[in-house]
């Protein structure tokens, strides 16, 4: 099969660092890249979160280079802008549940030891 056809390969760099940049850059060429994956970018973001300035920087080049209308534009910035609202809201879930899961993990055993030598002195008598 030739080149032309073949659904192009996305490499997995959800790992990585990312400059906000970056990150918008990925995220117009691959928008169909699941939300889990752009969460785990989002989580690994250097510098400053400036989304939504990257992509209007972007698009509005674009916009002077007359590959899009001023309507397109407007659709576009509403369209990134509700997903970048959405992966932030992912993400800040994923990291409360973390937050969550280690203090259960490091409160827990303590708790329950000081519970149980309460109980058993009540019980002495």
């Amino acid at each position: 099969m030739g080149l032309f056809g073949r659904k192009k390969k996305v490499k997995d760099d959800s790992n990585g660092e990312w400059t906000s940049f970056e990150f918008v850059q990925f995220l117009i060429k691959y928008p169909d890249t699941s939300d889990d994956n752009f969460v785990e970018m989002y989580s690994n973001l250097l510098g400053e979160d400036n989304l939504e300035k990257d992509l209007e920087d972007y698009w509005k080049q674009r916009l002077e280079e007359s590959f899009i209308s001023q309507e397109e534009f407007k659709k576009i910035k509403k369209e990134f802008n509700q997903r970048f609202k959405k992966i932030r809201k992912l993400s800040q879930a994923k990291k409360d549940t973390k937050d969550i899961a280690k203090w259960a993990v490091e409160n827990t055993d303590d708790d329950k030891t000081d519970d149980d030598k309460t109980i058993d002195e009540n019980f002495k008598d």
